[in-house]
Protein backbone atom coordinates (compact mmCIF):
# COMPACT_ATOMS: atom_id res chain seq x y z
CA UNK A 1 0.00 0.00 0.00
CA UNK A 2 1.48 3.86 -0.83
CA UNK A 3 2.93 5.52 2.59
CA UNK A 4 1.22 8.41 4.03
CA UNK A 5 0.48 11.92 2.01
CA UNK A 6 -1.77 13.71 4.50
CA UNK A 7 0.30 15.81 6.29
CA UNK A 8 -1.39 15.17 9.47
CA UNK A 9 -3.12 12.60 11.37
CA UNK A 10 -6.33 12.81 13.30
CA UNK A 11 -8.09 11.06 16.10
CA UNK A 12 -11.16 9.54 14.00
CA UNK A 13 -14.13 12.23 14.63
CA UNK A 14 -17.22 9.73 14.72
CA UNK A 15 -18.00 6.47 16.58
CA UNK A 16 -18.90 4.31 13.62
CA UNK A 17 -16.55 1.43 13.61
CA UNK A 18 -15.82 -1.00 10.86
CA UNK A 19 -17.83 -4.30 12.12
CA UNK A 20 -21.10 -1.96 12.07
CA UNK A 21 -20.57 -3.40 8.26
CA UNK A 22 -20.76 -6.95 9.08
CA UNK A 23 -24.61 -6.63 9.59
CA UNK A 24 -25.33 -4.84 6.02
CA UNK A 25 -28.09 -7.32 4.18
CA UNK A 26 -27.80 -6.00 1.25
CA UNK A 27 -26.39 -2.90 -1.06
CA UNK A 28 -29.50 -1.37 -2.78
CA UNK A 29 -29.46 -0.73 -6.86
CA UNK A 30 -30.93 2.06 -9.17
CA UNK A 31 -34.57 1.27 -9.96
CA UNK A 32 -33.87 2.05 -13.42
CA UNK A 33 -31.56 -0.93 -13.61
CA UNK A 34 -33.84 -3.23 -11.60
CA UNK A 35 -36.88 -2.49 -13.99
CA UNK A 36 -34.69 -3.14 -17.11
CA UNK A 37 -33.47 -6.65 -15.90
CA UNK A 38 -37.01 -7.38 -14.69
CA UNK A 39 -38.55 -6.68 -17.91
CA UNK A 40 -35.60 -8.65 -20.01
CA UNK A 41 -35.92 -11.49 -17.98
CA UNK A 42 -39.45 -11.56 -18.53
CA UNK A 43 -39.06 -12.28 -22.43
CA UNK A 44 -35.85 -15.01 -21.85
CA UNK A 45 -36.27 -19.09 -21.30
CA UNK A 46 -35.79 -20.28 -18.32
CA UNK A 47 -33.03 -21.85 -19.28
CA UNK A 48 -31.04 -18.47 -21.18
CA UNK A 49 -27.88 -18.79 -19.02
CA UNK A 50 -27.34 -15.40 -21.16
CA UNK A 51 -28.84 -13.81 -18.48
CA UNK A 52 -25.52 -12.66 -16.86
CA UNK A 53 -25.36 -10.24 -20.16
CA UNK A 54 -28.23 -8.77 -18.04
CA UNK A 55 -27.03 -8.02 -14.81
CA UNK A 56 -22.91 -7.51 -15.51
CA UNK A 57 -23.01 -4.28 -14.85
CA UNK A 58 -25.12 -3.69 -12.28
CA UNK A 59 -22.44 -3.73 -8.78
CA UNK A 60 -25.45 -4.32 -6.44
CA UNK A 61 -27.00 -6.90 -8.26
CA UNK A 62 -23.58 -8.79 -9.23
CA UNK A 63 -22.36 -8.74 -5.59
CA UNK A 64 -25.95 -10.08 -4.52
CA UNK A 65 -25.17 -13.22 -7.07
CA UNK A 66 -21.58 -13.66 -5.55
CA UNK A 67 -23.15 -13.64 -2.03
CA UNK A 68 -25.70 -16.86 -2.65
CA UNK A 69 -23.05 -18.19 -5.08
CA UNK A 70 -20.40 -18.25 -1.87
CA UNK A 71 -23.03 -19.75 0.63
CA UNK A 72 -22.38 -23.75 1.51
CA UNK A 73 -25.96 -24.96 -0.18
CA UNK A 74 -24.38 -24.50 -3.70
CA UNK A 75 -21.42 -26.47 -2.80
CA UNK A 76 -18.76 -23.98 -3.57
CA UNK A 77 -18.47 -21.80 -0.31
CA UNK A 78 -15.86 -18.96 -0.42
CA UNK A 79 -14.66 -20.42 -4.16
CA UNK A 80 -16.20 -18.38 -6.56
CA UNK A 81 -14.60 -14.89 -7.54
CA UNK A 82 -16.63 -13.64 -10.62
CA UNK A 83 -19.96 -12.93 -11.47
CA UNK A 84 -19.91 -15.50 -14.65
CA UNK A 85 -19.27 -18.06 -12.36
CA UNK A 86 -21.70 -17.36 -9.75
CA UNK A 87 -24.86 -16.52 -12.32
CA UNK A 88 -23.61 -20.37 -14.07
CA UNK A 89 -24.34 -21.90 -10.84
CA UNK A 90 -27.45 -20.33 -10.04
CA UNK A 91 -28.89 -20.50 -12.52
CA UNK A 92 -32.02 -17.23 -14.37
CA UNK A 93 -34.99 -18.77 -11.66
CA UNK A 94 -32.38 -18.01 -8.90
CA UNK A 95 -30.75 -14.46 -10.45
CA UNK A 96 -34.49 -13.54 -11.26
CA UNK A 97 -35.07 -13.76 -7.04
CA UNK A 98 -32.45 -12.37 -6.27
CA UNK A 99 -33.25 -9.12 -8.22
CA UNK A 100 -36.96 -9.52 -6.46
CA UNK A 101 -35.12 -8.80 -2.83
CA UNK A 102 -32.86 -5.93 -4.42
CA UNK A 103 -33.57 -2.91 -2.81
CA UNK A 104 -33.99 0.16 -4.61
CA UNK A 105 -32.02 3.90 -3.08
CA UNK A 106 -35.26 5.60 -3.21
CA UNK A 107 -36.61 3.39 -0.39
CA UNK A 108 -33.59 4.37 2.01
CA UNK A 109 -33.59 6.88 4.50
CA UNK A 110 -31.75 9.27 4.53
CA UNK A 111 -31.63 10.77 8.03
CA UNK A 112 -30.42 14.52 8.20
CA UNK A 113 -28.80 14.68 4.55
CA UNK A 114 -31.32 16.55 1.94
CA UNK A 115 -30.62 14.28 -0.76
CA UNK A 116 -28.74 10.71 -1.26
CA UNK A 117 -25.04 11.81 -1.14
CA UNK A 118 -23.20 10.35 -4.23
CA UNK A 119 -24.43 10.78 -7.84
CA UNK A 120 -25.46 6.88 -8.23
CA UNK A 121 -25.90 6.96 -11.71
CA UNK A 122 -22.40 8.59 -12.28
CA UNK A 123 -21.32 6.27 -9.73
CA UNK A 124 -23.31 2.92 -11.84
CA UNK A 125 -21.60 4.00 -15.09
CA UNK A 126 -18.02 4.35 -13.92
CA UNK A 127 -18.20 0.91 -12.10
CA UNK A 128 -19.93 -0.73 -15.52
CA UNK A 129 -17.03 0.55 -18.04
CA UNK A 130 -14.45 0.14 -15.40
CA UNK A 131 -15.43 -3.57 -15.18
CA UNK A 132 -15.72 -4.14 -18.99
CA UNK A 133 -12.27 -2.15 -19.33
CA UNK A 134 -10.48 -4.67 -16.44
CA UNK A 135 -11.72 -8.16 -18.14
CA UNK A 136 -10.62 -6.11 -21.84
CA UNK A 137 -7.01 -5.21 -20.60
CA UNK A 138 -6.64 -8.64 -18.82
CA UNK A 139 -7.44 -10.76 -21.94
CA UNK A 140 -5.33 -8.51 -24.04
CA UNK A 141 -1.97 -8.94 -21.86
CA UNK A 142 -2.91 -12.82 -21.27
CA UNK A 143 -2.07 -15.17 -18.10
CA UNK A 144 -4.50 -13.22 -16.04
CA UNK A 145 -8.16 -13.93 -14.69
CA UNK A 146 -10.01 -11.54 -17.22
CA UNK A 147 -13.48 -12.66 -15.23
CA UNK A 148 -11.88 -11.76 -11.58
CA UNK A 149 -11.00 -8.47 -13.12
CA UNK A 150 -14.02 -7.56 -14.27
CA UNK A 151 -15.77 -8.43 -11.23
CA UNK A 152 -13.62 -6.35 -9.07
CA UNK A 153 -13.80 -3.57 -11.05
CA UNK A 154 -17.55 -3.60 -11.32
CA UNK A 155 -17.71 -3.95 -7.27
CA UNK A 156 -14.50 -2.15 -6.16
CA UNK A 157 -16.99 0.64 -5.07
CA UNK A 158 -19.50 -1.14 -2.86
CA UNK A 159 -17.93 0.55 0.42
CA UNK A 160 -18.46 3.80 -0.50
CA UNK A 161 -22.44 3.16 -1.65
CA UNK A 162 -23.06 0.56 1.83
CA UNK A 163 -21.60 3.88 3.59
CA UNK A 164 -23.03 6.68 1.77
CA UNK A 165 -26.99 4.84 1.89
CA UNK A 166 -26.35 3.52 5.66
CA UNK A 167 -24.29 6.29 6.99
CA UNK A 168 -25.05 9.41 5.03
CA UNK A 169 -23.68 11.70 7.77
CA UNK A 170 -20.43 9.68 8.21
CA UNK A 171 -19.90 9.71 4.60
CA UNK A 172 -21.59 13.56 4.16
CA UNK A 173 -18.18 14.00 6.96
CA UNK A 174 -15.67 12.08 4.91
CA UNK A 175 -16.59 13.65 1.74
CA UNK A 176 -16.40 17.49 3.51
CA UNK A 177 -12.81 16.59 4.74
CA UNK A 178 -11.54 15.21 1.46
CA UNK A 179 -12.44 18.76 -0.18
CA UNK A 180 -11.20 20.50 2.31
CA UNK A 181 -7.89 18.97 2.83
CA UNK A 182 -7.62 18.26 -0.81
CA UNK A 183 -7.37 14.26 -0.60
CA UNK A 184 -8.70 11.26 -2.01
CA UNK A 185 -11.46 9.54 -0.13
CA UNK A 186 -9.74 6.93 0.74
CA UNK A 187 -7.48 8.72 2.99
CA UNK A 188 -10.09 10.88 3.58
CA UNK A 189 -12.19 7.82 5.18
CA UNK A 190 -8.83 6.83 7.36
CA UNK A 191 -8.47 10.23 8.44
CA UNK A 192 -12.01 10.69 9.43
CA UNK A 193 -13.30 7.55 10.24
CA UNK A 194 -10.73 5.62 11.20
CA UNK A 195 -10.61 3.15 7.68
CA UNK A 196 -11.16 3.47 4.44
CA UNK A 197 -14.86 2.50 1.63
CA UNK A 198 -12.16 -0.15 0.40
CA UNK A 199 -11.84 -1.52 3.49
CA UNK A 200 -15.66 -1.61 4.15
CA UNK A 201 -15.75 -3.44 0.84
CA UNK A 202 -13.53 -5.86 2.18
CA UNK A 203 -15.69 -6.14 5.45
CA UNK A 204 -18.73 -7.01 3.92
CA UNK A 205 -17.00 -9.53 1.66
CA UNK A 206 -15.85 -11.36 4.40
CA UNK A 207 -18.89 -11.15 6.32
CA UNK A 208 -20.65 -12.71 3.11
CA UNK A 209 -18.41 -15.48 2.74
CA UNK A 210 -16.77 -14.36 -0.09
CA UNK A 211 -13.16 -15.42 -1.38
CA UNK A 212 -9.76 -13.82 0.09
CA UNK A 213 -8.93 -13.33 -3.68
CA UNK A 214 -11.67 -10.58 -4.09
CA UNK A 215 -10.75 -8.58 -0.73
CA UNK A 216 -7.19 -8.58 -1.82
CA UNK A 217 -7.58 -7.49 -5.13
CA UNK A 218 -10.03 -4.32 -3.88
CA UNK A 219 -8.04 -3.18 -0.82
CA UNK A 220 -5.17 -2.90 -3.10
CA UNK A 221 -6.87 -1.19 -6.10
CA UNK A 222 -5.98 2.30 -5.49
CA UNK A 223 -2.21 1.42 -5.12
CA UNK A 224 -1.04 -2.31 -5.94
CA UNK A 225 1.86 -3.14 -4.76
CA UNK A 226 4.14 -6.04 -6.36
CA UNK A 227 5.00 -7.24 -2.54
CA UNK A 228 0.77 -7.80 -2.22
CA UNK A 229 -1.05 -11.14 -3.08
CA UNK A 230 -2.72 -10.97 -6.28
CA UNK A 231 -1.24 -7.35 -7.03
CA UNK A 232 -1.49 -7.99 -10.64
CA UNK A 233 -4.86 -8.35 -11.05
CA UNK A 234 -5.51 -4.90 -8.93
CA UNK A 235 -3.09 -3.62 -11.22
CA UNK A 236 -5.66 -4.34 -14.19
CA UNK A 237 -8.62 -3.05 -11.83
CA UNK A 238 -6.57 0.70 -11.28
CA UNK A 239 -5.68 0.59 -14.74
CA UNK A 240 -9.29 0.16 -15.96
CA UNK A 241 -10.34 2.71 -13.48
CA UNK A 242 -8.23 5.64 -14.50
CA UNK A 243 -8.67 5.15 -18.38
CA UNK A 244 -12.83 4.98 -17.45
CA UNK A 245 -11.98 8.27 -16.18
CA UNK A 246 -9.69 9.64 -18.98
CA UNK A 247 -12.57 8.51 -21.34
CA UNK A 248 -15.17 10.62 -19.71
CA UNK A 249 -16.28 8.40 -17.68
CA UNK A 250 -15.34 9.30 -13.79
CA UNK A 251 -16.57 8.00 -10.52
CA UNK A 252 -18.27 10.91 -8.45
CA UNK A 253 -15.51 9.51 -5.64
CA UNK A 254 -12.12 10.87 -6.36
CA UNK A 255 -9.31 8.41 -5.74
CA UNK A 256 -7.28 7.33 -8.59
CA UNK A 257 -5.49 10.19 -10.20
CA UNK A 258 -4.75 10.15 -13.98
CA UNK A 259 -1.06 10.58 -13.33
CA UNK A 260 -0.43 7.50 -11.79
CA UNK A 261 -1.49 6.09 -14.75
CA UNK A 262 2.32 5.59 -15.90
CA UNK A 263 3.22 4.10 -12.87
CA UNK A 264 0.44 1.73 -13.05
CA UNK A 265 1.66 1.03 -16.81
CA UNK A 266 4.84 0.40 -15.43
CA UNK A 267 3.93 -1.73 -12.42
CA UNK A 268 2.13 -4.41 -15.42
CA UNK A 269 4.69 -4.24 -18.16
CA UNK A 270 2.64 -2.21 -20.95
CA UNK A 271 4.29 -0.13 -22.88
CA UNK A 272 2.49 3.43 -23.69
CA UNK A 273 2.91 2.46 -27.55
CA UNK A 274 0.88 -1.12 -26.76
CA UNK A 275 -1.74 1.02 -24.79
CA UNK A 276 -2.28 3.20 -27.76
CA UNK A 277 -2.90 -0.08 -30.10
CA UNK A 278 -5.48 -1.70 -27.73
CA UNK A 279 -6.96 1.76 -27.21
CA UNK A 280 -9.59 1.54 -29.87
CA UNK A 281 -10.80 -2.06 -29.20
CA UNK A 282 -11.00 -0.69 -25.27
CA UNK A 283 -13.28 2.09 -26.62
CA UNK A 284 -15.41 -0.32 -28.64
CA UNK A 285 -16.08 -2.17 -25.30
CA UNK A 286 -17.23 0.95 -23.24
CA UNK A 287 -19.47 1.95 -26.04
CA UNK A 288 -21.31 -1.64 -25.92
CA UNK A 289 -21.51 -1.51 -22.37
CA UNK A 290 -22.41 2.21 -21.93
CA UNK A 291 -25.49 0.83 -24.72
CA UNK A 292 -26.45 -2.28 -22.22
CA UNK A 293 -26.73 -0.02 -18.64
CA UNK A 294 -29.04 1.76 -20.62
CA UNK A 295 -28.68 4.78 -18.04
CA UNK A 296 -29.84 8.09 -18.15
Amino acid sequence: MKEETAPFRVTPMTSLTLDRFQSIKNIPSLPEQIDNVLIATETSSCMDYSIVEMIQYDPAIAIAVLRVANTPLYGYAGQISSLQQAAGLLGPGSIKNIILRTPILEQFPVDSCEALPLDYVQLWIHSGITAIIAGALARLMGGIESDVCFTSGLIHETGAIALSVCFPDEFAKVQSFANANQLGITEAGKQVLGFSHLEITGEIMDAWGFPAQLSHVILQCEAPDKNKTHWKLAGVVALAKSLASEWGFPSCIKDIRSDQQERLLGLLGITEKELQQWEPELKKYTEFALDTMKLP
